[in-house]
């Protein structure tokens, strides 16, 4: 916005030489404002206030003075915006007291929920990353934890169930949802912990979250298996006219598309086992076949009709 402004304000100049209007450009190197028709410099010693993304380190010695400190953080009270004292000392000098004065500066200087907040944004953060998660994600659940923490509705739970909790319903209000099970596999929470975390943050955000389909994971898992584009598509057909027939009524959606991930690959030329889909979905084959076997008599209507598979559908395997 600051940058489209400048802009319009160069527009707006006129060359007092020329007396043509909207030629001016600005020389960001220079500071100079410079007449694109006659040459003239307009005005010099223009300050540029766009964002500064120089850095002024020496590779040498790893030292970073930089101008501008960190973007503003709305969630903390002084806006992420304090003085931060930090010592120069390496490991094996003698600190001269910038260590000493930097810990109690920093005790000082940041309020305890402050502290706790950046805490549970570095394990938002951190855990996010674990599961290849957008930034997008993180600053949603940024958010959704302020509100949370706000309340104080759930101090005494864990910290890393309530970040879990917070990324699972951030994902959902993201458009990509994750298991239960992909998200445990990354911490050190319990399922039912996060389901318990999950139900009381629903509560206090006052959102009803969206049903989840099976075709939600379908680019995920199919991704993951290595599947091309044609059969993705099929096995989101098969799964959401499997739901919409009511054949697989009861069934996770999880196990849905995963068995409609193994009946278009069957078909395909990317045959893929069941263990390969277990692993990739983290469910057991055992609730692979028994969902399999829910959509197999309704095959010739599950399989789409623009759709050309490599075998024939009486090719299928019974289980």
């Amino acid at each position: 916005q600051l940058f489209a402004k400048m802009m319009l304000e160069q527009e707006e100049l006129q060359c007092p030489d020329c007396k043509d209007k909207g030629e001016i450009v600005m020389d960001f190197a220079a500071g100079d404002n410079i007449c694109r028709n006659c040459g003239l410099v307009v005005g010099d010693r223009i300050i540029d206030e766009t964002s500064e993304w120089r850095t002024f380190a020496n590779d040498e010695n790893d030292n970073d003075p930089n101008r501008v400190g960190g973007p503003m953080n709305p969630f903390l009270e002084d806006g992420g915006l304090s003085t931060t004292i930090i010592s120069t000392a390496k490991p094996g000098q003698q600190d001269k007291g910038g260590g000493a004065l930097s810990k109690w500066h920093n005790r000082s200087a940041a309020s305890s929920n402050d502290r706790a907040l950046l805490n549970a944004f570095r394990e938002i953060k951190n855990l996010a990353d674990l599961l290849e998660l957008p930034q997008t994600i993180v600053d949603r659940s940024n958010e959704i934890y302020k509100k949370v923490d706000d309340t104080k509705a759930l101090r005494g739970r864990g910290l890393q169930a309530v970040v879990a909790a917070v990324i699972y319903i951030a994902c959902r209000i993201e458009g990509v949802p994750r298991t239960y099970k992909e998200i445990c596999g990354q911490t050190t929470a319990t399922k039912k912990d996060i389901g318990r975390c999950s139900t009381a943050i629903s509560k206090i955000l006052g959102t009803n979250l969206e049903t989840i389909s099976s075709t939600n994971y379908m680019s995920r898992f199919c991704s993951r298996l290595e599947l091309p584009m044609d059969v993705q598509r099929a096995a989101s057909h098969v799964a959401a006219e499997a739901t919409r027939l009511a054949i697989a009524a009861g069934k996770s959606p999880i196990s849905v598309a995963a068995a409609a991930i193994y009946m278009v690959s069957c078909l395909s030329n990317d045959k893929k086992s069941q263990r390969d889909i277990a692993e990739v979905t983290s469910v057991s084959e055992v609730t692979i076949r028994n969902a399999y076997k829910d959509l197999y008599p309704y095959r010739e209507q599950l399989i789409p009709a623009w759709w050309t598979p490599a075998e024939s559908i009486d090719a299928l395997p019974l289980n």
